[in-house]
């Protein structure tokens, strides 16, 4: 609403060019590409407009700030404005705003201060300050009562609502945080507890939305099957009412300022994240010494301060807006006619040549050493991958397994079945609310053929956290009705599943490439749902940490203190072996095609390929950087810069699978409908005719190089990075450096020899989208059509 930001993220040796580049394009830019870009817009409309949560959240606004821009002008604008773009006005835009005066340059990373703010002062002290215009002050009307309304579309019904609260600097800014974490932390609050963990609705949750001018704050449910979303409104508002009745406690506000303390530790890792952090306080006109003492004024929130805020703000006066299931009412946007624009890659300006010729030493690559970055340390069961956390005092554990529901049938639900369990004496809720005290989180993860369990939090709470989920393991509660109540519930999720755009092209997808063993079609049936037994799945979840194991570590101890944290006389048993993911391998072209009433069209293609290898993995690294590893890659160029058939699109190669997996070529395109059979036919040819550039090939290159030289594994990614190494059959330590002389070798040539594998192979393509509007006739000649309803994808 208040920003636009702009992120790069440069090597250190690169910060003379970036600021030569950025100071000249924000103080004289050039606004080629006009046309296409306004087509992008266009794109970018249509994937609002088939977008869920876009829809429901733009009502919000709208009638929560009926006169505020926050309300009245979205981001993307209306249709009538795509309609009478101005070259223009866009120059008069960035003339009145883009200026000094207004702007910041936030710098965040390994640099020398003196020296980058002399770069700084060289290449920005021309610029010229301008009065900046005067902004309206813009009344905000409060809603009077209860303001309903409703909005319709294909998916899962919800219900919003929301209350006018206050600006970002107002002083009860930080008793509405507070008051929003006791609602919903995903863990432990009021709405996690009574309504999620209680099942009475499919989810819920609340966020608090505050601007310069104003703010907001929301409630929001899925209704669960049978249930209205009114119905699901007044379990939202019975909650909100225990909280103005003051139903938590002192220790309730302890445990949300420690989540609040560890979010802020995490955030501060990262450059990213200490660079958003300066940038937020200079958006919201705040003060840095204000913004660094967030945290000591949350200390100080009381439970009164909530109280009274919740009692001030969240009152009958507010909006509702229910998102109906229903076919909506979706305007008519049809194609412009577009000139394809001629992109020669050999092509560079005067400005870029000199932009690259600036000097900038090599960063030397930095590799992983076993014993100094990382050890592998054997443990009870298996191997611990650890690694030192060099910031900070906390910890991250993930114990992993390689067995899925592909190997025991029901293992993903028995730990679905945990999550809403208790511990020993412990009910789910206390024991929720115990973990939560802790700073401890903790999730599972299942798959086709590995499942885990992650826990994080202070390294103070390691041990006593570790014994609680150990016990849960060992002593699940779980109240009576419980398995009832979520097999209801997942029985409406996967009605709502159906409706997800994004699940029925990922269950097309699957189906293209797998055909019978898709991954979705793997799942339990309904009726196999419905059969599901207690007794079993305790059973399993007992079992579940008895199997051998893989566990990573990042945190503050050594591994030997860890090792010893995990010790057990208990007997693990081995693990399956792993089955090598296999892709369909058809004879002709197909196409496939699952009908929705969409603006868009949602593209997916592939084509297996070889085992994976992982000597080839460098060919497959330049193959996929050539071909979509950004805005210069080939797909993007020619699809959306030289013929904006497309907002989105990429494709490329895999890069890193398991030992024994097969590989594949894949692309992704999300057009408009009408603009599909030509968005397919341009892939399709990209892919089977490479177009070999020297430029385009030295700047992929370059990029590969620059990537291995200047990206180094971060701490926290240590242990995963060094299992996936040994998933890939690979031993000996950090690969990197073998393939970095690889790459320093590789050339055009190579690149072109390695394409031509796809010249004759035969491309799956699968298309969600509108039968009326794709142009189906088109589509039939690209290859064997085949048409899939919902039942053909979908066990359910």
């Amino acid at each position: 609403n208040e920003e636009t930001v702009y992120i790069v993220d440069i090597p250190s040796n690169r910060l003379e060019a970036w600021a030569t580049v950025e100071s000249e394009r924000f103080a004289n830019p050039v606004f080629r590409l006009f046309q296409t870009e306004i087509e992008t817009v266009y794109e970018e409309k249509n994937r609002a407009m088939d977008n869920a949560e876009r829809i429901v959240g733009e009502e919000v606004d709208r009638r929560l700030y009926k006169v505020h821009p926050y309300g009245q002008q979205p981001t993307l604008g209306s249709i009538e404005h795509l309609k009478n773009p101005s070259l223009a006005k866009m120059y008069a835009f960035q003339s009145r705003w883009y200026v000094p005066n207004n702007m910041a340059i936030v710098l965040a990373g390994d640099f020398d201060r003196e020296k980058a703010l002399d770069v700084i002062r060289r290449h920005f002290a021309s610029w010229t300050p301008k009065p900046l215009p005067q902004l309206p002050e813009w009344d905000l009307p409060k809603p009077k009562g209860e303001e309903a309304y409703e909005v319709k579309y294909e998916a899962e019904e919800k219900v919003v609502l929301a209350w006018p609260t206050t600006a970002k600097a107002h002083p009860d800014a930080d008793s509405l945080a507070v008051l929003d974490m006791l609602m919903d932390n995903s863990a432990a609050g009021l709405l996690n507890l009574r309504l999620n963990q209680a099942q009475k609705v499919k989810a819920s949750g609340s966020r608090p939305d505050l601007n310069n001018d104003a703010g907001g704050w929301h409630l929001w449910a899925l209704p669960k099957k049978g249930q209205t979303p009114e119905e699901a409104a007044k379990l939202l508002l019975e909650t909100l009412e225990s909280l103005k009745n003051g139903d938590f406690d002192d220790d309730d506000i302890a445990a949300v300022i420690t989540d609040f303390e560890i979010s802020e530790k995490y955030r501060l890792e990262s450059n990213e994240g200490r660079a958003s952090a300066m940038a937020g306080s200079f958006v919201a006109f705040e003060p840095w010494e204000r913004a660094v003492e967030r945290l000591e004024r949350l200390r100080r929130v009381t439970k009164e301060d909530v109280v009274r805020a919740a009692r001030l703000y969240l009152g009958a006066d507010r909006v509702s807006v229910i998102r109906r299931n229903g076919k909506p009412e979706i305007p008519s946007m049809p194609k412009p006619s577009f000139t394809k624009v001629e992109i020669d890659p050999s092509h560079q300006s005067l400005f870029l040549k000199e932009a690259l010729a600036i000097p900038a030493p090599p960063i030397e690559p930095r590799w992983l050493a076993a014993g100094k970055d990382y050890q592998v340390t054997p443990v009870a069961g298996g191997r611990l991958y650890s690694a030192k956390n060099p910031y900070n005092d906390l910890f991250a554990m993930s114990v992993r397994m390689d067995r899925g529901w592909r190997n025991t049938r029901n293992l993903c639900e028995a730990l679905d079945l945990l999550t809403l369990s208790g511990s020993g004496p412990y009910t789910a809720e206390d024991f929720k609310k115990k973990l939560y005290a802790l700073g401890t989180s903790v999730s599972y993860s299942c798959s086709e053929q590995e499942s885990a369990f992650h826990i994080s939090g202070i390294d103070r709470n390691f041990w006593p956290s570790l014994l609680l989920i150990s016990e849960r393991f060992d002593w699940p509660n779980i109240s009576s009705g419980t398995l009832a109540r979520k097999i209801e519930v997942d029985l409406g999720a996967r009605e709502d599943e159906k409706k997800d755009p994004g699940a029925i092209r990922g269950a097309l997808g699957e189906l293209a490439q797998r055909g019978r063993e898709s991954s979705v079609l793997g799942r339990l049936s309904d009726r196999e749902l419905k059969s599901l037994d207690e007794r079993e799945l305790k059973s399993l979840i007992r079992d579940f940490p008895l199997w051998t194991r893989r566990v990573s570590y990042v945190g503050p101890r050594s591994p030997s203190e860890v090792a010893k944290l995990l010790e057990s006389d208990r007997r693990f048993r081995s693990t399956p072996n792993r089955s090598p993911l296999r892709y369909l391998k058809p004879a002709r072209a197909r196409v496939l095609f699952t009908h929705r009433d969409m603006v868009q069209s949602q593209v997916g293609l592939f084509t297996a390929d070889e085992t994976f290898d992982p000597e080839n993995v460098v060919p497959y690294q330049f193959y996929s950087q050539y071909m979509g590893g950004g805005m210069s890659s080939v797909i993007f160029q020619e699809v959306r810069e030289a013929r904006s058939l497309a907002y989105s699109a990429s494709g490329g190669y895999t890069t890193s699978v398991d030992k024994g997996d097969e590989t594949r070529l894949w692309g992704s395109v999300g057009c408009q409908a009408d603009k599909t059979g030509e968005a397919v036919e341009l892939m399709t040819r990209l892919f089977r005719e490479f177009p070999a550039s020297e430029t385009r090939f030295a700047e992929t290159a370059r990029a590969i190089e620059e990537a291995y030289r200047t990206n180094p594994i971060t701490f926290r990614s240590v242990p995963g990075a060094v299992i996936s190494w040994e998933d890939e059959g690979l031993t000996g330590g950090d690969p990197r450096p073998k393939r970095f002389e690889h790459v320093l070798k590789y050339s055009l040539p190579d690149t072109e020899k390695f394409a031509q594998r796809f010249k004759d192979k035969p491309l799956t393509v699968w298309i969600l989208g509108h039968r009326e509007r794709v142009g189906l006739d088109k589509l039939k000649t690209l290859g064997d059509f085949e048409e899939k309803s919902l039942g053909d994808i979908f066990p359910y």
